[in-house]
C-alpha cells in the first residue's frame, strides 16, 4: 500500500467518524432538549401538587379554626 492510498484511507475513515460525530451532536442536541421539557413538565407539575397540598391544609386550618371558635362544641 502507497503513502497515498495510505492517507486516502485515513481520510476516509476521518470522514465517517466526522459523520458519526455530527450525527451524535444532534442526537445529544435532541436529547437535551427533551431532558430541559420534562424538567418544565415535572416543576409544573411538583408547584401544582404544592398548590394542592397548601389549599388542603388551609382549608383544613379554617375548619379547626371555626371548630375552635364554635362554644356549642366544646363542654370544657
Amino acid at each position: 500500500m502507497t503513502d497515498s492510498e495510505k492517507i486516502d484511507l485515513i481520510l476516509n475513515h476521518m470522514q465517517k467518524m466526522n459523520e458519526r460525530m455530527d450525527k451524535m451532536d444532534e442526537r445529544m442536541d435532541t436529547i437535551e432538549s427533551q431532558i430541559k421539557q420534562t424538567e418544565r413538565v415535572l416543576k409544573n407539575e411538583i408547584r401544582n401538587s404544592e398548590n394542592l397540598i397548601l389549599d388542603e391544609v388551609e382549608r383544613v386550618h379554617k375548619i379547626l379554626e371555626k371548630h375552635q371558635k364554635d362554644d356549642s362544641k366544646h363542654i370544657a
